[in-house]
């Protein structure tokens, strides 16, 4: 059985699973928040678009005529946060971290920017207003740390 590289332990709460004891118990945190009313919308594991696929088109020879075709040259790259939700009237976008595995993964920095950057973008266009939260789990304390654009 492949365990986990950073040594969590996966969990089930109410039918979601977890990939660490931190990420649920935040959720849970996050969930009588939104109990109490200081935030609302809590979603988990939403999927964002951080860069589009490429494509060209390619010629195909038929036997009487020459047909194009959309041909995928690169995947599109995805993001997808621990939690999602609405607080003060802007969205906060949410990852759950531990120290090690922050410094440890080799995309996530470069997920994190862009995500930032797409952020900004789209706050720029006066679509409502986004920011970027990440929880880091140092030693026993959880540290907010907001990237906001």
């Amino acid at each position: 059985m492949k365990g986990n590289k950073y040594w969590a332990k996966s969990c089930v709460y109410k039918g979601m699973k977890f990939p660490s004891y931190v990420e649920r118990d935040r959720y849970m945190y996050l969930e009588y928040m939104a109990k109490i009313g200081e935030i609302s919308c809590l979603h988990s594991q939403w999927r964002f678009e951080i860069m589009p696929k490429i494509t060209k088109v390619v010629p195909v020879q038929l036997k009487t005529k020459v047909r194009y075709e959309e041909r995928v040259v690169e995947s599109a790259v995805h993001y997808t946060c621990d939690t999602i939700y609405e607080e003060n009237g802007r969205y906060v976008i949410e990852d759950v971290k531990s120290e090690y595995g922050r410094k440890g993964s080799r995309d996530y920095p470069l997920r994190r920017h862009r995500m930032v950057e797409k952020i900004k973008d789209h706050n720029a266009r006066g679509r409502g207003q986004w920011i970027f939260r990440e929880a880091v789990l140092c030693g026993k304390q959880l540290k907010i740390k907001d990237y906001e654009p």
